[in-house]
C-alpha cells in the first residue's frame, strides 16, 4: 500500500510539471500572435497585397475544373461542385500552413548556416517548439477566409447539408492532414542539419502540395497510395471533403489520428538526432 502512494506521489509531480509546460509553450505562442498582429498594423499594403496574391492563385486554380467540366458533368464521380468544395478545403489547408507552418520551416538552413540555432537551443523552451511556431504571418488567414468561402460556395450548389457528425468528421481529418504535411514539412527541414540547405527539397514540397486541389481519385492507384501515405495531403483535402458529403468514416478518422501520431513521434526523433550531431555554425 504503501509503494503505491509513493509511486503516485512520484507521479504527480511530474504530471504537473508537464502541464505547466505546456501551458507556458501556449502563452508563448499567443504571444508571438499578438506580436505578429501588431506587425501587421504596420505594414497594411502587406495585407492587401497578400490578399490579391491569394484570390488570383485561387482563380487559377478554379479555372482549370471549369475547364475539364466544361465537357462533362461527372469525372471518377466527383461533379464540378464537389471539386469546388475541395478547392475550397484545398485553400483553407494551404492558407493555414501558409499563416502558422511555412514562415518558420524556410527559415530552418538560415537558423543552422548563421548560428540563430545556437540562441534558440540556449531558450527554456523546446527548440522545436520555438522554430517550429515562432514566426506568423496573419496577412495569409485573408485566403483561410477566401477558402471558406469557395467551401460554402461548392456545398450549396452540390446541395449538401452535413450533419455535425459529417462535420466532425471533416474537421478531425483536416486537422490530421495539417499535421501530417507539417511534421513533413519539418522533416524535410530538419535534414538541414546534415545537408546544410534544404530549399530544393521546399521547394519540391510546395509543388507536391498542388495534388491537393484534385481529388485522390483522379490519380494512378499507386500515385494514390503515395498522396495518403508518403505525402499525406489526402487527409488535408480529399478526406475531408468527402465527409462533408457523407463519404467519410470514423475508421478513416481513427486513421488518420494514428497516422498522425506516428508522423509526430518520428520527427520528434528525427530533431533530436538532428540536435545531437549539430555543431555550432561559430565552431
Amino acid at each position: 500500500m504503501s509503494e503505491t502512494r509513493t509511486y503516485a506521489d512520484d507521479r504527480q509531480p511530474l504530471d504537473r510539471n508537464w502541464l505547466h509546460k505546456q501551458v507556458r509553450h501556449l502563452r508563448l505562442w499567443r504571444r508571438f500572435f499578438t506580436q505578429a498582429l501588431v506587425r501587421e498594423t504596420h505594414y497594411r499594403a502587406h495585407f492587401v497585397t497578400t490578399l490579391l496574391v491569394g484570390l488570383v492563385q485561387l482563380g487559377l486554380g478554379i479555372v482549370p475544373i471549369l475547364l475539364l467540366f466544361g465537357f462533362t458533368q461527372e469525372v471518377h464521380g466527383w461533379s464540378r461542385p464537389e471539386v469546388i468544395t475541395l478547392v475550397g478545403v484545398y485553400q483553407i489547408i494551404t492558407g493555414l500552413m501558409a499563416v502558422f507552418i511555412a514562415p518558420n520551416l524556410q527559415r530552418m538552413t538560415s537558423y543552422i548556416t548563421e548560428g540563430e540555432l545556437d540562441g534558440v537551443l540556449l531558450r527554456p523552451v523546446s527548440g522545436q517548439f520555438y522554430l517550429t511556431f515562432r514566426w506568423i504571418n496573419v496577412a495569409e488567414l485573408s485566403n483561410v477566409a477566401s477558402g471558406i468561402v469557395v467551401l460554402v460556395i461548392g456545398l450549396v450548389q452540390s446541395g449538401v447539408t452535413p450533419n455535425v457528425p459529417q462535420i466532425l468528421q471533416a474537421l478531425v481529418l483536416a486537422a490530421c492532414g495539417l499535421v501530417l504535411l507539417a511534421t513533413v514539412w519539418s522533416a524535410l527541414s530538419f535534414l538541414a542539419f546534415w545537408l546544410q540547405s534544404v530549399g530544393p527539397i521546399a521547394f519540391i514540397y510546395l509543388n507536391l502540395m498542388e495534388a491537393g486541389r484534385y481529388p485522390l481519385v483522379f490519380f494512378p492507384v499507386a500515385v494514390r497510395a503515395f498522396l495518403t501515405f508518403a505525402f499525406p495531403v489526402a487527409f488535408a483535402t480529399t478526406f475531408p471533403a468527402q465527409a462533408l458529403a457523407g463519404d467519410g468514416g470514423w475508421t478513416r478518422v481513427a486513421g488518420g489520428i494514428a497516422l498522425s501520431a506516428v508522423a509526430v513521434t518520428l520527427v520528434r526523433m528525427l530533431w533530436r538526432r538532428g540536435v545531437r550531431s549539430y555543431a555550432s555554425a561559430s565552431s
